[in-house]
């Protein structure tokens, strides 16, 4: 404090002089309300001015009116005050995420809910799809039959009117077109009725045409059959039976005349099996990968039956390229023998001759091996794998030809192993995926 002395009196600055000191201690000494609004004055002014400096309040300044208690903490501090009101917000935060949470549970567990439903829905109308499609298509093959009856019909007659036009031969002509006509009628009218055991003897003296005439026959009844399970509806299980019993009925008929035919009459049973029953009229080929493709998917095969006929065909596979090596061995062998141009000698024309004779027998072995095996693989996929109503279906399906196996193993060998190329991509693109990227598709 400045030390100059103003108008005599110590202690009291020129600034001071215009103002009275003296009457303004007494004022203060004498009122206690005064002193008392003084002290509170001058600790705010002193501590606001502490503050703003940054620095703390001298020791002495408490001493100043030792007699006056003077609080020194007039509120909580600033750190206290922020620090609570950051657990509030915290606090607030917590509430506010856990109630987040829960609506996104809630959201979810409906979400959820809907989905199933959904899937259940889009199954149950895909095997509605399925069993329409199946039917539609067994409808289709059913008509084609009977076209192609009708159609021998329609030929008949028109062999019949083209004899009205020749008055010189009108009589012959006429009754050999009755007769013609009265064998069609009299087959188409067999054709109708269900397929029927065969003695064995008979299955030996038959003709290729009249196995391929008891094959149209199976598979109209099988259609038959098929149309009828198929319209009846899944609540009555009774109904359903009895035609199941009746498809099996009419398989044992058909896979006892195969039999019989493929071991008393091989050569029956290879024309059966490469022929075309409709003629051709349909267009199919016989390696149309679509065509097979459609007739898997009609089978509706489970995992388990896909499985044994891929282990089937492998088996199949491995014999039957052992018996085309040793095909090749034969041919070549047949192929190095050597005609003479000229007769020489008769030794040499004789061991020829043998040579042809050994080889021919051993073409016949091979065939007949090749016969076997090739029955062997269609009977145990037909008789242990396929259930009733899928073998009745993989017959109807595959007209105009017969039930080709191995091409439906081919369509599911394929179509596993597209499968499994599908799931190497996506397996290989997800480990290539970044992990922030992963956790936001999933």
């Amino acid at each position: 404090m400045d030390n100059r002395i103003s108008n005599g009196r110590p202690g009291v600055t020129p600034e001071m002089d215009s103002i009275d000191v003296e009457r303004l201690l007494n004022y203060l000494t004498n009122s206690n309300n005064a002193m008392d609004t003084a002290a509170s004055l001058y600790t705010t002014f002193h501590d606001s001015s502490n503050r703003e400096a940054g620095s703390q309040r001298p020791a002495e300044a408490a001493n100043l009116f030792s007699s006056i208690d003077i609080p020194t903490d007039f509120g909580m501090s600033d750190a206290d005050g922020s620090e609570r009101r950051n657990t509030s917000i915290q606090e607030k935060n917590r509430r506010a995420q856990k109630r987040f949470r829960e609506r996104q549970k809630a959201k979810m567990k409906d979400m959820t809910s809907q989905l199933e439903e959904i899937n259940e829905e889009l199954s149950r109308l895909k095997e509605e799809n399925t069993t329409l499609l199946n039917r539609n298509e067994i409808l289709e093959k059913v008509l084609s039959l009977r076209d192609d009856h009708i159609r021998m019909l329609q030929d008949e007659q028109q062999l019949f009117d083209l004899g009205k036009q020749y008055h010189s031969a009108a009589a012959l002509l006429q009754d050999t077109s009755d007769e013609r006509k009265g064998d069609a009628m009299e087959e188409d009218k067999q054709d109708a009725k269900p397929l029927e055991l065969i003695n064995p003897s008979l299955v030996k003296t038959m003709s290729g045409s009249e196995l391929l005439s008891h094959w149209k026959k199976l598979v109209r009844e099988l259609g038959n059959l098929l149309v009828h399970y198929d319209s009846i509806p899944s609540s009555k299980p009774g109904d359903r039976e009895d035609v199941v019993k009746k498809i099996c009925a009419a398989l044992d008929k058909g896979g006892q005349l195969c039999m019989q035919s493929a071991i008393l009459h091989p050569t029956n049973m290879q024309y059966l099996v490469a022929s075309t029953l409709d003629g051709g009229r349909s267009g199919i080929s016989a390696d149309d990968k679509s065509f097979w493709t459609s007739v898997t998917e009609s089978l509706m095969l489970q995992e388990d039956q896909e499985a044994h006929i891929l282990a089937l065909k492998d088996i199949f596979t491995t014999r039957i390229k052992h018996i085309m090596e040793s095909r090749h061995r034969i041919l070549s062998q047949l192929r190095s023998v050597a005609v003479p141009e000229r007769l020489i000698a008769l030794q040499s024309v004789i061991c020829e001759t043998l040579k042809v004779n050994e080889g021919t027998q051993l073409l016949k072995a091979n065939l007949q091996e090749e016969h076997l095996c090739s029955v062997e693989f269609i009977g145990t996929v037909f008789k242990t794998i396929l259930s009733p109503l899928q073998k009745a279906r993989a017959i109807v399906q595959s007209y105009p030809f017969y039930p080709d196996v191995y091409q439906i193993a081919t369509v599911i060998a394929n179509n596993q192993q597209r499968k499994h190329r599908l799931e190497g991509e996506y397996s290989e693109d997800a480990t290539n995926m970044p992990a922030a990227k992963m956790i936001k598709e999933n």
